[in-house]
Formats: C-alpha cells, structure tokens, sequence
C-alpha cells in the first residue's frame, strides 16, 4: 500500500508539472513527456487510480491541444471549444458507461439561499469590482482581450466570458476534483485542481499576479462545491465575477461606453 502511494502521489506530482509546462509555459514537448510519465507511473498505484487519475491526464492533454486565448474568431471558437467540451465529456462518460460508475455529476437542483449564500455572492461581487480594475489597471492585463465596441462584438464577448466561466466549474471544480478526490484527502485534491484551474486562466490572459488571487479562489470553489453540493451556486458565483470582468474590460477599452469604476 505504500509503494502505491509512491506512485500514486509521484504521478500527481507529474500531473501538477506538465499541466504548467504544457498549458501556461507552452512548452509542449517536456510537457507531454512528463504528463506521459506521470500517467505510466500510476500503473503502480493500482488498477482504480489508473482508472480515474488517468482521465484526468487525458483530458488535460486535450485541453493543451486546445488554443487557449481570447479570440472570438468564429473558427477559433469552434475549435477551442470542441477540445475543452471533449475533455469534460469524456471522463464523464468513461465513467459512467464504461466503469458504470457515478463519480461524476452535474447537481443543478435546487438550491436554498441562505443569508450566508447571498453575502458570499455579494462579496464576490464586490471583492471582483475592486480587483479587476485595479489588476488592469497595474498590470495591463486587459490588453490579453480584444473587445469590439459594436453591440454583435460585445454579445460575443459576454457569450464567451460566461461560457468559460462555466466550462471551469463543469471541468475543475466537478470533473477533475471528483476523480482525484477517490483516491486523495479533499484538501489534497482541491489543491491540485486549484493549480489546474490557475494554469488554464493564466494562459487565458489572467496573468501578471492575478494567478496570486485566482488560485485561492479555486480552492473557495472547491470547498463551496463540496459543502453545498450545488453546481447552480458555485457556476452563480463565477458567473458573477466574470460579468464584473466583461464590464471592466468595456471600460478599460472603451471608457466612452462604461464608465462606472473607481480605479482607471
């Protein structure tokens, strides 16, 4: 049991490197070869982490093939979003069609709304009012998206920010944590898709040191997922912040058409 452990924790260490090589360095070559490593040293860790640890290998070599930026090019979109739609559905299908297991599911069910639940919403939408303009502002991170001014351009542009936004709590937060968490403690689970979740954003455009605020808050989304077990929520509360992100980035490229932050 041990000697499994070795293994198991050595291809999770793999899992976290290639993931960085490969996605926000773009070094696909050492990438790949080191998420291959990891994904043969589970052979070690035993038949079941290799059953479910190795799709999270796979969807993230999926996801690295993908062209991960903020173009709203037609084409690029098709593409772009057929990769990372693949890698969402092919660990949920695997699981559940082929191992006839339920490790992976999409709870949309009812939600009660506590006073805690609306604060946290509230927080998140102050904390992101606060910080998105501040970081473009510092960092000039906007300038990682293109946004049009025309009205068709901006629907595209909300259409895509939401959409990702989404695609991140349906992949990190309730495919990828699901899996590592059979066979790690949630803490250590969480951890590892937090650093995921991190490196996909990065790449999108969040850098300079949004990575610093982006990773705790995949590890709030993962244990919000966990307490509440509501997919509805945790997509609510992403999906708050990224309308924040969609105004802040009209107003840092077109501040003649909003104009409703403090930092400029």
């Amino acid at each position: 049991m041990r000697q499994r452990n070795i293994y198991l924790y050595a291809s999770l260490l793999c899992l976290i490197v290639g993931t960085i090589l490969t996605i926000p360095l773009q070094q696909q070559l050492i990438g790949y070869t080191t998420l291959a490593t990891g994904f043969l040293l589970l052979v070690g860790a035993g038949r079941n982490a290799l059953r479910h640890v190795g799709l999270v290998f796979a969807s993230i070599s999926i996801v690295g093939l993908a062209p991960i930026n903020t173009s709203i090019d037609l084409w690029h979109t098709i593409i772009m979003g057929s990769l990372i739609g693949v890698a969402v559905a092919l660990p949920y299908l695997v699981t559940r069609y082929v191992y006839h297991e339920k490790i992976i599911h999409f709870p949309f069910g009812h939600h009660t709304w506590t006073r805690g639940h609306v604060g946290y919403l509230f927080l998140a939408l102050i904390l992101s009012y606060i910080i998105l303009p501040l970081w473009m502002h510092t960092t000039g991170g906007h300038l990682n998206w293109s946004v049009p001014s025309d009205p068709y351009g901006l629907f595209v542009l909300f259409l895509g920010t939401n959409g990702l936004g989404i695609w991140d709590e349906l992949f990190f937060i309730v495919t990828v944590l699901a899996l590592l968490r059979r066979h790690v403690l949630f803490y250590q689970a969480n951890m590892i898709q937090a650093v995921l979740f991190t490196s996909f954003l990065y790449e999108l455009g969040f850098r300079g040191w949004m990575p610093l605020v982006i990773y705790p808050f995949a590890l709030l989304q993962g244990a919000v997922f966990r307490k509440t077990d509501n997919l509805t929520y945790i997509i609510a509360i992403h999906l708050t912040i990224d309308f924040v992100l969609y105004l802040a980035l009209i107003n840092a490229h077109h501040p003649q058409l909003i104009n409703i932050f403090f930092v400029k």
